[in-house]
């Protein structure tokens, strides 16, 4: 028998797509309200469940694993996509530019050219390059690599977002599917 895990979102009462400062605030608003000091005794095992869901949510690699892990269940905002790394697609920004497989569009969205087996059967794709963040104030480059699921049937035109931004982006990093037709 499988141990179900809750729903880390519903227990914060985030959306999926929550950025770090709106899970902050859920989370300091409803541990002051659950803190066994303040809720008493009876309120430990909630805390505990807010402690927990914090806990995934707030590391960026904890929270894509859960992600990942809601998907394959189907609990997730989209249907699975299998556990397969779209290796044409993954690797540097720069790279995957150049070979035509990536583009910048005007709107600042990066496009990915999907062929027709990636768009039927989905999959994972990491992409890595430098983005500005806010440090101090002041920006600096930082090296990202961005961790999509492409999900089996994609349409067309749909933007994706990684499964986490970095904290303090000066530009969240967003992805619009395209088809694209390979010839032999």
């Amino acid at each position: 028998m499988a141990v179900s895990t809750p729903d880390y979102y519903a227990v914060l009462g985030i959306e999926v797509g929550a950025d770090d400062v709106e899970l902050r605030r859920a989370w300091r608003r409803l541990a002051m309200q659950w803190h066994p000091d303040h809720a008493g005794p009876e309120a430990t095992a909630h805390f505990q469940e807010l402690l927990a869901a914090y806990s995934v949510l707030s590391d960026p690699m904890s929270r894509a694993r859960y992600d990942l892990g809601r998907a394959d269940l189907g609990t997730g905002p989209r249907r699975r996509a299998p556990g397969v790394m779209l290796r044409r697609l993954s690797g540097p920004l720069n790279a995957l530019l150049t070979c035509g497989v990536a583009r910048l569009a005007d709107d600042q969205v990066i496009e990915l050219f999907l062929d027709d087996a990636e768009i039927a059967d989905g999959g994972m794709v990491t992409i890595s390059m430098r983005v500005r963040i806010l440090r101090d104030g002041a920006p600096v480059e930082e090296l990202f690599s961005a961790w999509l699921a492409i999900p089996p049937e994609v349409a067309a035109g749909t933007i994706l977002h990684p499964t986490v931004q970095l904290p303090g982006m000066v530009r969240p990093v967003a992805f619009r599917v395209r088809y694209v037709t390979l010839t032999e």
